[in-house]
């Protein structure tokens, strides 16, 4: 246990200070280093290069399971219990049903965790799992067929009853399992999950408790009886909002300062010497979409396989260049004029008007004539992203008054917890 306990904690510190002011995982379209790992720990995790560090990957499991103390003994005991009780009251009084209680560990299968763990020190690199700015946890009916068009095979019939003297009316539906049975929708009653706030871990402990419908109780007390996989009954999911990183963008341009400085001049005597600030951001677009170099700026964009092309990726790609050519050059070309204004009771106001910008006498880029290459970048900032972690009951044997023991007979179970 202490051992397991330890671990544990070992894994909670490496991601906590993994957690940098900056630190964030890249989103798959900016850089995916998936191909990187084997079929099968692909088949484990979403891994999620940094927007930093080269050898830090972050990964989101896939598949998580009941947690366990002591998963390195010879005994490890879930923390999961099973109990049936009969409904007193309500639509199903004097029927049994089953109340699930216990905790999720989101960290993953044990085995499959050491050999990320490997895999990723033969390329020289680490793992963490990844930062979750919020999840949420819910059950599910799993294992049901779906047609070729992406549709499950449902069939409802509407229930009516009365409670308490009140007439109700409850449609009842069906879904067709892989196995070609028909099973009811409505396994959970209720369900409550105590999900991390706020920022936090993908590898934490998620405490739950769930009562079913009197229609699965029959078939938990097999699944308990076997330590069988539930998934083709019920299913737990966590649900992961990952705020992910852009990779910075890069682009090059080259200035012929006297060509530039001549385009300018023409663009504002039309406008009376006096543009405001849309008018000198529509000009740097013109200076940008004008590729045959009479502007005075060229410019190449680095493409996703790094080589630089005169052709932008797509258009949120030459906009981002536009407004970071805006920021790098504006002020040397152009004086910034604002008025501030006089209030009528003589006290001067602190909010300017809009901006109106004129031509700068830029004395050294004039007189030298230099021409000059520049580098342009740009973040495109964060985005959300979704990961999945899918959480498993099995291997977990007794219940019912019966202490739960986890199935150290099966091999699948032992290489769970690692053993």
């Amino acid at each position: 246990m202490k051992t397991f306990l330890l671990s544990k904690i070992a894994v909670s510190v490496i991601a906590l200070s993994a957690f940098s002011a900056n630190a964030a995982p890249m989103a798959h379209e900016e850089k995916d280093i998936t191909s990187h790992f084997s079929t099968d720990t692909q088949l484990k995790y979403n891994l999620y290069a940094d927007n930093q560090d080269s050898k830090l990957v972050w990964y989101v499991p896939k598949e998580g399971q009941i947690a366990i103390n002591g998963a390195s003994t010879a005994t490890p005991r879930p923390r999961f219990s099973v109990v049936s009780r009969m409904s007193p009251y309500g639509i199903w009084a004097g029927q049994e049903q089953a109340v699930i209680g216990g905790a999720f560990d989101t960290t993953g299968n044990r085995g499959a965790l050491l050999k990320l763990e490997q895999e990723a020190r033969s390329l020289g690199w680490r793992v963490s799992p990844a930062p979750a700015s919020k999840s949420k946890t819910r059950f599910m009916l799993s294992d049901i067929y779906f047609t070729g068009q992406g549709r499950a095979q449902v069939q409802c019939e509407n229930k009516t009853g009365e409670f308490n003297g009140i007439p109700f009316t409850i449609p009842e539906c069906s879904a067709l399992n892989d196995d070609g049975e028909w099973i009811k929708t409505d396994v959970i009653a209720s369900f409550q999950a105590t999900s991390p706030s706020g920022r936090s871990s993908v590898s934490t402990y998620i405490p739950f408790q769930a009562v079913t419908t009197p229609t699965v109780t029959y078939e938990i007390r097999q699944l308990m009886d076997s330590g069988s996989n539930w998934d083709a009954h019920i299913q737990a999911t966590t649900e992961w909002e990952l705020t992910t990183h852009a990779k910075t963008q890069v682009a090059r341009i080259n200035i012929e300062w006297a060509r530039v400085f001549e385009q300018a001049s023409t663009y504002f005597a039309v406008h009376f010497n006096s543009c405001v600030e849309a008018e000198v951001q529509t000009f740097f677009r013109r200076l940008l979409d004008n590729q045959n170099g009479e502007s005075g700026i060229t410019i190449q964009y680095r493409q996703p396989n790094g080589t630089y092309s005169d052709n932008p990726t797509n258009i949120e790609q030459f906009d981002m260049a536009v407004q970071s050519l805006y920021q790098s050059v504006r002020d040397e070309l152009f004086v910034e004029l604002r008025d501030f204004g006089q209030s009528q009771l003589g006290n001067v106001s602190t909010e300017p008007s809009g901006a109106v910008f004129t031509m700068r006498a830029n004395y050294e880029k004039l007189i030298f004539r230099r021409n000059e290459s520049r580098y342009l970048t740009w973040n495109p900032g964060s985005k959300i992203s979704n990961a999945l972690t899918n959480m498993t009951i099995q291997c977990t044997k007794g219940g019912f008054g019966l202490p739960v023991s986890w199935d150290m007979d099966d091999a699948a179970c032992r290489d769970i917890v690692g053993q």
